[in-house]
């Protein structure tokens, strides 16, 4: 069906025409609302629309629907003016002038709500986008982007409005580039575990610039944040930011505001990279790191979209693959290479060989756990798209000789697009290629595009994604050339990529310029479809505790994946836990564990909840990080930690279980504060307390939920096994 195309004009126009031309236009968006079929363009002519015109407020703009304004000068003299009521859970009643659903676009309007509680753009779901738009005068929120929404913003003004220029909540995301917020109470402010990109931006004259709390997490990139009365960044409770990393630096300028640049009041240590910032104007815990020499294997592109982080993993068990349950059988190895017999790449390997473009290494082997260098991927591009033009100049780089073996291949894939040396003059051809080097490096010389930035905010491991890689990952997203196993939203864009890899990798290129047929494999990332935060809690008794506390960044899974909740949880993972969730104050002086390194990934933590007094070392002076916790130890050490301690406390509740008698002596008290604190699981078997034996991630996880139930942090779950 073609899109439909209607005209308003306030003044011109009559709702009782069919508004399908520039000469009979319609005269109200809502009249222009109730025709919209699936895809509707609504041209709004330069004026004012208010209720008094016939406008009802809040403008619910639906998906498919676009309206576009006219501008004049440099703003947009399409404006709506005023608002309606609208219900939140979370902010309560409010009232706004649109409301955005998934996928509704505004384009050249300007918004002005002096209502009160007056928000001016609601996005409350999914991918809505706005361009060119103007939001003024607003007493609550220019912009308010609530639950799980991903909107996109572009090249948007938000002046004058009470609270904040934008507000994000709960898990909202999404992408603000180029937002100008000014003369704001807060220019934008996030809350939750709100974790948009903000990029290319300017907050200026705003009480406070960028204030992030709660669990928030923004990515800043390219950013200008000066003249700001007080504060240029602030952060609070348990809030962070990916400001710049060394492969991916922040490029954000934050000066000359009132009292502090950047203002940290968070527990958690921020770190800058590649920011320009001077120290002094900077108060509490923040470490301005230096970068590394970024690894340009391709030129930098503009930034688009780069979401989250993730909390410490320690070290994971071996992956497994996922089900067959996925819908898509999984590939049976290769029929040619006996090291592939069975192996998840072994299709695409079989494909290119069939099509002349890889062979093995010379012994009937193919080594596909083998790491690519720079110069066995020219290789492996070169004869995998032989037709594709020269489109560079020949370029000479110092550290390749025509005596190099692989002089001609990479001489080669440098005119062909797929490769680009150093900014040093190198190309570095015997350093392993990282696996999103090798993606941006496909997309970049297949020339692919129409990839959307919000693509990639599928991927768990986005946040390693460098900034130069975002336009190009997520166009070979969209074209789907992106394989990633044992888990497919687990991208890994750092780590030096295999030969299967590559095979599969460049497979999927030759698939998308139509020189091979299509093969069926679950690890190709479907970009369209709604994954799992987790892989393996289907229909798991703990599944709601989990998820909650990895939304709001206090847990996180293994590296391929699975979230593995009925794995045992050692001491130095819940002490990790521990550290996290309640990032408790020193009640006791740190202590030297003999068994716990200074290199030890988790020694801040053990130290944190040794000083908390949640646990303790062991005489020998021991802290023994790697034994298994049992789930008596667990309700002893939130007990202890929390301070829930009684003068008289009955124990005769424990009774009712059929173990009661197995309780060791010294947690009978511990133990009977925990059950009337509901911190104790009882699954499967809600007669058994099962005190000595070892504890699973899941219970840790619930008790210490149920902990944060007890301290008004987290909603209570209902779950017949709580006891």
């Amino acid at each position: 069906m073609a899109r439909q195309v209607l005209y308003v004009d306030p003044e011109q126009g009559r709702d009782d025409q069919a508004g399908r031309s520039q000469d009979q236009p319609l005269k109200t968006i809502a009249a222009a609302l109730r025709l919209h079929q699936t895809e509707t363009t609504i041209q709004l002519k330069a004026g004012l629309y208010t209720s008094t015109s016939g406008e009802e407020f809040p403008i619910a703009v639906p998906a498919g629907c676009e309206l576009v304004g006219e501008t004049r000068g440099d703003r947009p003299a399409t404006i709506l003016q005023g608002g309606g009521s609208i219900q939140s859970s979370i902010l309560g009643q409010q009232t706004a002038t649109c409301r955005l659903q998934d996928g509704a676009k505004l384009k050249n309007i300007t918004i002005i709500n002096t209502q009160a509680q007056g928000v001016g753009l609601w996005l409350a779901e999914g991918r809505a986008q706005a361009e060119l738009v103007t939001v003024m005068k607003c007493p609550q929120y220019g912009a308010v982007a609530l639950e799980q929404a991903l909107p996109l913003l572009k090249n948007c003004i938000f002046e004058d409005c009470g609270v904040a220029g934008v507000a994000l909540f709960s898990q909202s995301k999404g992408v603000f580039e180029r937002v100008f917020c000014r003369k704001n109470r807060t220019g934008m402010l996030m809350r939750d575990s709100a974790s948009p990109l903000i990029m290319a931006s300017s907050f200026q004259q705003n009480v406070i610039g960028v204030a992030i709390a709660d669990t928030a997490n923004p990515v800043l990139r390219g950013n200008r944040i000066t003249n700001n009365q007080t504060h240029g960044i602030q952060l609070s409770e348990r809030a962070t930011a990916d400001f710049g990393q060394a492969q991916d630096v922040g490029n954000n300028i934050v000066r000359n505001n009132g009292q502090t640049d950047i203002q940290n009041r968070a527990r958690r240590s921020l770190i800058s990279c590649g920011n320009d910032v001077l120290p002094q104007r900077v108060s509490g815990n923040v470490d301005l790191v230096a970068s590394d020499i970024p690894d340009a294997s391709v030129v930098p592109s503009p930034l688009l979209d780069r979401p989250a982080t993730v909390s410490p993993t320690p070290p994971t068990p071996t992956p497994t693959p996922p089900s067959e349950s996925k819908g898509v059988t999984p590939p049976q190895g290769s029929t040619r290479f006996t090291d592939m017999a069975n192996h998840w790449a072994g299709p695409f390997v079989d494909g290119l060989v069939e099509a002349g473009a890889v062979a093995g290494v010379g012994d009937g082997s193919f080594r596909p756990n083998q790491q690519v260098t720079r110069a066995e991927f020219a290789a492996f591009v070169v004869a995998s798209f032989p037709d594709r033009p020269l489109k560079n100049p020949p370029a000479q780089f110092r550290d390749v000789t025509s005596e190099f073996w692989g002089y001609e291949v990479l001489s080669k894939a440098q005119q062909m697009g797929f490769l680009t040396g150093f900014p040093d003059g190198t190309m570095r051809p015997n350093d392993p290629i990282t696996r999103i080097q090798a993606i941006v490096a496909i997309a970049n010389g297949l020339e692919l595009s129409g990839g959307r930035a919000d693509d990639i905010g599928i991927y768990r491991d986005r946040a390693q994604v460098p900034s130069y890689a975002i336009d190009a990952l997520a166009a070979a997203t969209q074209r789907r050339l992106v394989v990633n196993y044992p888990e497919p939203l687990i991208l890994r864009p750092l780590e030096p990529i295999t030969r299967g890899e590559v095979a599969a990798l460049i497979y999927q290129g030759r698939l998308a310029v139509g020189t091979s047929a299509a093969i069926a494999s679950p690890y190709i990332v479907q970009p369209d479809t709604t994954q799992p935060l987790f892989s393996d809690l289907d229909n798991h008794w703990a599944t709601g505790f989990i998820r909650e506390l990895a939304e709001a960044n206090l847990i996180s899974g293994l590296s391929d994946g699975r979230f593995a909740p009925e794995a045992p949880i050692n001491r130095a993972q819940f002490a990790a836990l521990i550290a996290n969730a309640f990032q408790p104050s020193p009640q006791q002086p740190s202590r030297n564990f003999r068994d716990v390194p200074a290199h030890h990934w988790a020694i801040r933590a053990i130290q944190t909840a040794y000083q908390g007094e949640f646990m303790s070392g062991f005489p020998d002076g021991t802290f023994a990080p790697d034994h298994r916790l049992l789930r008596v130890q667990i309700w002893v050490a939130l007990v202890n930690g929390l301070q829930l301690t009684y003068p008289d406390v009955d124990l005769q509740p424990l009774g009712q279980f059929a173990d009661y008698a197995s309780l060791p002596r010294y947690a009978l008290t511990q133990t009977a504060i925990a059950l009337e604190q509901q911190l104790i699981t009882t699954h499967p078997n809600p007669s058994r307390l099962r005190p000595s034996q070892i504890a699973t991630r899941a219970d840790a996880c619930v008790s210490v939920y149920q902990a944060l139930v007890g301290l008004d942090r987290f909603p209570a779950i209902a779950s017949q096994y709580i006891a």
